[in-house]
């Protein structure tokens, strides 16, 4: 059961302070460069529930997800040009709060000229 509320324009209903809530974090490179970028630290307990990625020109390239030093992804996923890409199978999946996320880009080539990540989380925090 939740709290009943009403709001400015007079209307009532429920809100729910028991469910889980989604939320995402992304980051972009602006050069498409192969390297370490940091996303978060993750502010409470939460789950990732799904990795994409969307590459802006180039040929190629390979992104990874990293909660400390174990990659979220079992095989590394490959973009594709202005497009997105993604998957919903992680594992090291479980963040507790505190956890840093970095993303990993690899293997750029004929030159991105954007890679735009993002990472979707669980958690039973509420907003």
């Amino acid at each position: 059961m939740g709290y009943k509320t009403h709001s400015v324009d007079g209307r009532m209903g429920e809100v729910t302070l028991a469910g889980a809530r989604t939320y995402s974090k992304s980051v972009r490179v602006a050069s498409g460069t192969a390297g370490t970028y940091q996303l978060v630290k993750v502010p409470a307990d939460a789950a990732i529930i799904a990795v994409r990625a969307f590459r802006a020109g180039g040929t190629g390239g390979t992104v990874q997800v990293k909660k400390g030093a174990n990659d979220v992804l079992a095989a590394a996923l490959t973009t594709s040009t202005d497009a997105w890409a993604g998957s919903t199978t992680v594992q090291n999946a479980a963040c507790v709060a505190g956890d840093n996320i970095s993303v990993v880009l690899a293997a750029p080539a004929g030159s991105p000229t954007e890679i735009l990540v993002q990472v979707d989380f669980r958690t039973a925090v509420q907003a």
